[in-house]
């Protein structure tokens, strides 16, 4: 008789995946690391780039400035306001010692646009592409985003900047930004305000235990087994890791233990994925190695965990990769894994390890993986699905299914110091990308990730080519207009005999922007 495994619950310190070394969580900070290299100053920069904000409750304020001058003198009474990462480290570790009861903590944190710059005066590239050509819509075909996008983001320069307010309890945090609203009210229209709430089992809306897989900055987070290490310059603006640190000059020193923010609301259809697995799972083989059948849920837990890359309690597939195994949800082993295992435990395609991939040498170097990091600090968004919204998905056709609207999501929020390395890389380049991740010399189409990526427009199905076997194809075709086009690529004969299922995508992205997250000491000079 088979008896589930019971597992210690470790504490809400061991279960983070950002751990400030021991050293911080004593409010020590050292400046230069042991190898002699300098550090950021944990008073200086701002507390959810690095350790996230500790918060059950958040909320995003979206403005445009209107009055420059009262901005200044606003900014001076907000800028001692904001919260340091090393005030956050001793808010993770005062909340841990206390078993998280009833410390309601509030945090703040604050990011300004390329248009919000501007209208402080600053006209100064900081030498990040993505940032210094204006907003995040004017790369919308790029990033693969096919839907409209809300009105907040609809428009190159339409908001100038976030306040971010964090803390345990819902009437608590809308009290903290009701106070932030009263000081800024002579400077700015407020736009909107996103709220976001943690969810029961730490879990995003489709199910999955989120914000499992961070990286560790060195001697700044306690690296857990298989976390990636990473020079402070990856996140943090001014220091080895940063993509211009060696070149003196190439940023305004203002940007100094600053860091880039990308902001996104992903809509989530969890009831369109639901359908999806139920119509899908019986491609999932009841009969697996050295154990017995798999029963109709696990089926389905499998299904989704393909399309993941992890079962929804964060069990990570590659580690296990028929049954969910509880004994690696612990923090010695739920990221302590490549995907060098034999026999294609993880689907190529599946989402972790298209957007965070291990073990690409010497295809890919290390160093351009380290690159590619970002710290994931998000938060669901939107009401629980009630049965009165199932009742009215059931009337739907299939096709009202596929493009329904959904009132729930992911309030996406990531640091790094190069969007262009860092969000950038792992949308277009990792996501998106169809030939990605890289197996070996000759291409090989893994397919798109299946809850960032998207469908591509089809140009056309039209006319017939002599190709009799499978392998490299050059192709001439002609549009309206008559303009002729040179087509490369690889042709790969489809077996109508092979059951398969097709690929759909779950994610619409309402929008989103590039932010610079200023130091506080940045902040407090902008203040008057």
């Amino acid at each position: 008789m088979h008896t589930a495994q019971v597992i210690p619950k470790p504490s809400l310190l061991k279960r983070r995946a950002l751990v400030p070394v021991p050293h911080v969580l004593l409010g020590e900070h050292k400046t230069t690391a042991d190898d002699g290299t300098p550090l950021p100053d944990l008073n200086n920069v701002q507390g959810d780039v690095i350790f996230m904000f500790p918060k059950r409750w958040e909320q995003f304020m979206f403005f445009k400035i209107t009055n420059v001058v009262q901005f200044r003198k606003a900014l001076g009474v907000y800028a001692p306001m904001i919260t340091s990462s090393a005030q956050t480290a001793l808010n993770i570790d005062a909340i841990d010692k206390s078993g998280g009861a009833n410390l309601d903590i509030v945090s703040y944190g604050f990011a300004i646009t390329k248009s919000g710059l501007k209208a402080l005066g600053i006209t100064e590239k900081l030498n990040e592409p993505h940032f210094d050509q204006g907003s995040l819509i004017n790369e919308k075909a790029q990033l693969g985003d096919m839907r409209e996008y809300d009105p907040v983001f609809n428009g190159d320069g339409v908001n100038d900047g976030i306040v971010v307010v964090t803390a345990r309890t819902e009437e608590t945090c809308k009290k903290a930004m009701d106070g932030i609203k009263i000081i800024f009210k002579d400077s700015v229209t407020v736009l909107c305000t996103y709220e976001g709430r943690v969810r029961p089992g730490e879990a995003e809306h489709f199910g999955w235990r989120d914000g499992i897989s961070q990286p560790a900055p060195k001697e700044i987070v306690h690296p857990k087994p298989g976390q990636r290490v990473v020079k402070p310059g990856v996140l943090v603006l001014g220091f080895p890791g940063d993509p211009v640190y060696d070149v003196k000059g190439m940023r305004p020193t203002f940007t100094k233990e600053g860091s880039f923010m990308v902001f996104r609301k992903l809509e989530q259809n969890v009831l369109f994925l639901e359908d999806y697995t139920n119509q899908n799972w019986t491609f999932i083989p009841a009969n697996v190695p050295g154990d017995k059948p798999l029963d109709e849920d696990e089926r389905k837990g499998l299904f989704g965990a393909r399309i993941v890359g992890r079962f929804k309690s964060g069990v990570p597939l590659a580690l296990s990769p028929y049954r969910e195994d509880t004994k690696y949800l612990q923090p010695d082993y739920i990221n302590n894994f490549d995907y060098t295992e034999p026999n294609g435990r993880c689907p190529f395609s599946a989402h972790v390890r298209k957007t965070a991939p291990r073990q690409l040498q010497p295809i890919v170097s290390k160093e351009y993986l380290d690159a590619s990091v970002l710290v994931r600090a998000g938060i669901p968004y939107g009401d629980e699905i009630s049965d009165k919204e199932r009742e009215e998905w059931a009337k739907l056709s299939p096709s009202e299914r596929e493009n329904a609207k959904s009132p729930r999501g992911l309030l996406f929020v990531c640091y790094q110091s190069s969007i262009d390395n860092g969000f950038f890389r792992q949308q277009a380049g990792f996501a998106n990308n169809d030939f990605f991740p890289i197996t070996g010399l000759v291409p090989q189409k893994i397919g798109q990730d299946p809850i960032l990526g998207g469908p591509k427009p089809v140009t056309g199905t039209q006319g017939e080519v002599d190709i009799s076997q499978d392998g490299e194809v050059t192709m001439q075709v002609i549009n309206k207009k008559g303009d002729k086009y040179e087509v490369d690529g690889f042709a790969k004969k489809i077996d109508p005999s092979v059951v398969s299922y097709e690929q759909k995508f779950f994610v619409t992205s309402r929008g989103g922007e590039y932010y610079f997250i200023p130091s506080i000491s940045t902040v407090k000079g902008w203040g008057t």
